[in-house]
């Protein structure tokens, strides 16, 4: 990740070279662009509409359906963008960025940026299953199950995927609490209190690192293992390592916020319009 900066440091350097800025950002929107981020982010609203699949039947369908509208709006790839390019722009220098666009200009990195394009749209249950299916009387050999594992610990998946998780449970939750009257809303610290005490993050964790593995291996299935070891040591080089810890930040960050956004707008609704 990049190192900190003193504030006062910080606020030097934007005031007395505004003209840096603008190029950063743009930079920073490339990059997003390229990098598969922003193939990704789409399939957030769906992901966030099948996680109240459990609700259905145990709450009123008008609060499921107010729920599912907010998230998609919330979590719509739209309302995520800006938030994910400002804090890249922001915890990566301008050479990083050139320098991560440059891998991923070349190959392998735009075969890799496909294949993850690719599983961000196809990665249904059902296609996986049926990778599963197909893949479990011919396992992974020692040299590509490692690969898949460094991978897996150099982008930071394991926290990217808790933090996904927790975020879609807090979004859920903090909807379900604004559609109650005002006297029984809990609010957002409590509601973050009782998902760690029900999800302990220890434990969304292990289920992520176990669950992480064979995604991987269904994202990647296209990709020769020289091209992946080629993906590894660029997310382990310095340069790589400060990129992953960028984007895990402003996944984290903008999911997080797009969560207590489904709250808010269920509490701005009208009040004929709340369930």
């Amino acid at each position: 990740m990049a190192t900190p900066m003193r504030p006062a440091i910080l606020a030097l350097a934007l005031f007395a070279t505004p003209s840096h800025a603008e190029p950063t950002l743009e930079q920073a929107r490339r990059l997003y662009e390229s990098s598969g981020l922003a193939a990704q982010v789409q399939s957030i609203p769906a992901q966030f509409e099948q996680g109240l699949a459990d609700y259905r039947g145990k709450m009123p369908d008008e609060t499921i359906a107010a729920l599912a509208e907010a998230g998609r709006k919330s979590f719509a790839a739209e309302a995520l963008r800006e938030e994910i390019v400002g804090t890249l722009a922001r915890k990566l220098t301008p050479a990083d960025i050139a320098g991560t666009l440059a891998w991923l200009d070349a190959q392998p990195g735009r075969r890799i940026t496909l294949a993850e394009e690719s599983a961000a749209r196809s990665m249904t249950r059902e296609n996986m299953q049926a990778y599963f299916e197909s893949e479990k009387d011919k396992p992974a050999s020692r040299r590509r199950a490692g690969l898949l594992a460094q991978l897996i610990q150099a982008t930071g998946a394991v926290d990217i995927g808790a933090s996904f998780i927790e975020a879609i449970s807090l979004g859920i939750a903090v909807g379900m609490d604004a559609a109650q009257p005002v006297e029984k809303r809990i609010g957002v610290a409590n509601l973050r209190a009782r998902l760690r005490a029900a999800m302990p993050p220890e434990k969304v964790r292990a289920t992520v690192a176990a669950m992480l593995p064979p995604m991987y291996g269904y994202i990647y299935r296209g990709i020769k293992d020289a091209e992946l070891a080629a993906y590894v040591g660029f997310n382990a080089s310095a340069l790589g390592q400060r990129y992953n810890e960028a984007v895990t930040a402003a996944l984290a960050g903008a999911l997080t916020r797009a969560s207590v956004h489904v709250g808010e707008m269920l509490e701005a609704a009208p009040a004929r319009e709340k369930v």
